[in-house]
């Protein structure tokens, strides 16, 4: 079965939180302690999500995190490629080659897979979570 990576996993709850905070700016370190998360980890999530439209960050003394306008639009996949997440099912759909290449009967197979993931992931609005 195909496994969520914790960026993933953390960067669901970390706007699942922002969410439900209206258009507060919330601290890392508070959703770091309200949420169980690590702190050093969310500091490296938050600006993969600012840079992706997701969330956006305002500095100083009260600042934080909120999420953007717009992010309603935004896909579960969106957010896959946001994280680097987005890599091939299968080394040979990323462009490495295969030692079973020149004989596959399957890539075809993994190729429908792959695609059909996609398509399910980018019908999935982030505020569906």
């Amino acid at each position: 079965m195909i496994t969520i990576p914790k960026s993933v996993e953390y960067s669901v709850i970390f706007i699942s939180h922002l969410s439900k905070n209206k258009n507060n700016l919330i601290s890392l370190k508070e959703i770091s302690q309200k949420l169980y998360l690590p702190y050093s980890f969310l500091s490296k999530l938050a600006p993969n999500l600012t840079s992706a439209g997701i969330v956006e960050s305002q500095e100083g003394k009260n600042g934080g995190y909120k999420l953007k306008a717009g992010w309603k639009n935004k896909s579960f996949y969106d957010l896959l490629v946001a994280l680097g997440e987005n890599k091939a099912m299968v080394s040979c759909l990323g462009g490495k080659i295969c030692a079973h290449s020149s004989g596959c009967s399957i890539r075809n197979i993994w190729q429908t897979i792959e695609t059909g993931w996609q398509q399910e992931l980018k019908k999935i609005k982030l505020s569906q979570i």
